[in-house]
């Protein structure tokens, strides 16, 4: 589970400035993942994000290894972890996006925009939705 975004705010720290990369595909946005030694960031609704500077959240044997160089809305929406929520482009309930754009204050008050995904340009109305099953399992918590 992830925490609350309001919970994590602390002081503005001073935001690097870092190479603008404009807008990316997907596909470009994947070669910035935790294995790249010199440069990671990710997408959230279409913000790039460059999470370098986070070695212990995005690199490789980092907490959230697996959101760098993906888009993690949905995930983040859903406060999933799972890779199955990661770079999927669906209609999102409600709940889903204002969960997730509690994230973006957070994101832009701790890491620089350095672009943005060019997915996010299309028509969200023809993005499809989660199938029955995803939202099951959605929903089903699991105990220990």
């Amino acid at each position: 589970m992830l925490p609350n975004p309001a919970n994590l705010m602390k002081g503005n720290a001073e935001i690097p400035e870092v190479e603008q990369v404009g807008t990316i595909t997907l596909e470009e946005l994947h070669k910035y993942d935790c294995k790249n030694p010199d440069r990671r960031m990710l997408s959230l609704f279409g913000i790039v994000f460059d999470v370098t500077s986070s070695e212990k959240s995005y690199g490789k044997d980092g907490a959230y290894k697996e959101y760098a160089g993906r888009d993690i809305t949905l995930a983040i929406g859903l406060m999933k972890t799972d890779d199955q929520w990661l770079d999927r482009f669906v209609k999102m309930e409600k709940k889903w996006t204002d969960d997730a754009k509690g994230w973006v204050e957070y994101m832009e008050s701790k890491y620089p925009k350095c672009g943005k995904l060019d997915k996010w340009d299309e028509d969200q109305e023809t993005w499809p939705e989660l199938t029955d099953e995803e939202k099951e399992a959605i929903n089903k918590c699991i105990i220990m």
